[in-house]
């Protein structure tokens, strides 16, 4: 699938869910894996999902299988961005690493692809700026 169909189904699939008044920002397809335990992120088992940001909330998909369109029922997560707090940012190149905390402590980590780092800088300023990273590495 390309960016362009996967924004168009990722619009499609939340628009049922808007409040009134409410709007998407941005919206990319992402690698997810929920961070915890004794392994780390490096042997956990990524996946693909898709997120989409709205003025209130962040809503996060999981991906399809194969050929089927992208529906409500895949919704993982629809919460408040008050109810996320932003742990860091890295840059792995050529991905784009943005690690949140949710309000029942999970740590959650997003990485966002070339092109789609637009929308996990914008992620990590809605949640709380850009905090201080890791490794520095400028981007391309």
């Amino acid at each position: 699938m390309g960016r362009k169909r996967d924004r168009e189904q990722i619009i499609a699939a939340t628009q049922p869910s808007l409040g009134s008044g409410e709007y998407i920002r941005s919206c990319s397809a992402v690698w997810a894996a929920e961070c915890g335990g004794r392994v780390p992120l490096l042997f956990r088992a990524r996946s693909r999902h898709y997120l989409a940001l709205t003025d209130q909330r962040l809503i996060l998909f999981q991906a399809p299988h194969r050929r089927r369109p992208l529906t409500t029922d895949e919704m993982l997560i629809a919460k408040r961005h008050s109810s996320f707090t932003l742990e860091k940012t890295r840059r792995y190149l050529p991905l784009l690493q943005v690690r949140i905390r949710d309000s029942a402590d999970r740590e959650i980590a997003l990485e966002f692809r070339p092109r789609d780092r637009r929308v996990g800088r914008e992620l990590a300023t809605v949640l709380g700026g850009e905090p201080r990273r890791r490794s520095d590495v400028a981007e391309w």
